[in-house]
Formats: C-alpha cells, structure tokens, sequence
C-alpha cells in the first residue's frame, strides 16, 4: 500500500464532503418527493369528502329556481345575463314572465329598448340591460338563425357574455364538465382549500379556475356546481359564516381556524 501524496492529503476532506453532501442531497429529494406524493394523496382525498358532501347537501338544500329546471340553452344564457349584479330572488319574480313575453332570440332583438326597460324595472340598472339584452337578441338571430352556440369562443363573443356566463350555459344547457367561478365560488374554495390567488382580481386567475375544474366530478358538472353556490348562499356566507352548521366545516381550512 502506497502512502497518500500531500495533494492527495489535502484533497481527501474536499471529495469525502462533496460525496457526502451528494448523499445527503439525494435523501432530501427523496423526502421532499414522498412528501410531496403524501400531500397529493391526502389532496385527493379531501376533494374527494368534499365532492361527497357537498353533493348531499345539495340534494338536502338545493334551491328551487326555473332556470334550474331546463335545458333550453337561450332559457338559461338569459337567467345568466338577467343574475349579474343582482339577487336569484329577484330574477325569480320576473324571469317566467320575461320569457313569455320575449320566447326566443328573435323576439327578443324585435322588442323596442324601452319595452325591456319595463320588463326588468325591478332588477335595477334598467336601461344598461335593455340595451345588453336587445344587443344579445340580435346578435343571435342575425349571426346564429337564433341558435345559442355550444362553443366557448363563440359564446364569449356575444354581448355581455363573459367566462362565467359562457360555462354556464356550457355546463347547464349542453352538459360540459367545466366549472363556474365567482366570487361565491371563490369564498367556498377559499375557505376550505386555504386557496390563495396570487392575482388583484381572482376571479380572473385562470389557475383558480383549473383548480375548481379539478375538483369536478366526472358528469356531476352541474349539480356540484349548483351546490357549492347554494352552500356559499346559505352557510359560508361573506360576513359570520355558519360553521358550526356547516357539513365542510370538519375539512375546511377556515372552520378549523376559528376553533382555535
């Protein structure tokens, strides 16, 4: 056996730490990666329970309303439009009637300005959605023969027509699985997931979105997306929400906060 040179001498710490630091670093990606898989796996199961419960309370608590009980895709685009800036219960005393009287888009783009101001009085900022209204009818029956498109760019062209309203009609009329995301919707995936937009505006932040769309169950678009905004309506209200009577609360983030 050779005896080791003073280079060799000197050298030996260097290359016992970077080997060492090698293993060392490698057992940390090990850890963060089944940490990593642990979080995903107890992910999926929470968006599983949450799937399952807020499904049966929907099926408990659901809300009664017209535009729920059809398919009819003109029916349902002008529930969207008619709900923006106000209450289900106000669109509620009028929404059969604005029906009768303007059955379809044609009807609807014929109809003077004045008239839709009339019909929709009560729902406040009449003239804007008059205007809107009329503009939506026209656009409909001059570009589509009346028919509403069942394609997302195609609906997000037409007036007053926005993400929201588009995968309403997506999802309510033509059965797509795709998600519906408001500033309910955000409170509800808030509260329970901790999810934190990184934008001003979250309802713009297309990764909230996805994250929402990841929570749908396949086929069970509409219900679940009806539930979450019949709970964000009755229990995770804004202000005070009832926690202590909310089915979520064993799973949600916020709940578990407040009992500390």
């Amino acid at each position: 056996m050779r005896d080791l040179s003073l280079r060799e001498l000197c050298e030996f710490p260097i290359l016992l730490f970077l080997n060492w630091g090698h293993d060392l670093l490698c057992t940390y990606q090990i850890i963060y990666s089944i940490s990593h898989m642990m979080k995903a796996v107890i992910s999926r199961g929470k968006i599983r329970l949450f799937q399952r419960t807020i499904w049966e309370y929907y099926k408990r608590e659901g809300r009664d309303l017209p535009w729920r009980k059809t398919t009819d895709a003109y029916k349902i685009l002008i529930a969207e439009v008619l709900l923006r800036k106000t209450t289900a219960k106000q669109v509620d005393q009028l929404y059969t009637m604005f029906l009768s009287k303007y059955p379809n888009p044609h009807a609807l783009s014929e109809t003077s300005i004045e008239d839709i101001e009339s019909t929709i009085k009560p729902l406040g900022m009449q003239h804007k959605r008059a205007m809107l209204l009329k503009s939506l009818g026209s656009d409909l029956f001059n570009k589509y023969s009346g028919k509403i498109p069942a394609s997302k760019k195609e609906l997000m062209v037409l007036p007053g027509v926005g993400l929201y309203v588009a995968n309403a009609v997506l999802c309510f009329a033509y059965g797509k699985d795709v998600p519906i995301v408001d500033t309910n919707v955000i409170r509800v995936f808030q509260r329970v997931f901790n999810f934190q937009s990184k934008k001003r505006r979250p309802k713009d932040d297309l990764e909230l979105w996805n994250f929402v769309s990841s929570c749908i169950p396949s086929r069970r678009a509409k219900e679940f997306n009806l539930a979450i905004l019949d709970h964000a309506h009755s229990i995770c209200v804004p202000r005070n929400p009832h926690c202590p009577i909310c089915p979520l609360n064993a799973i949600c983030k916020y709940a578990t906060s407040r009992k500390q």
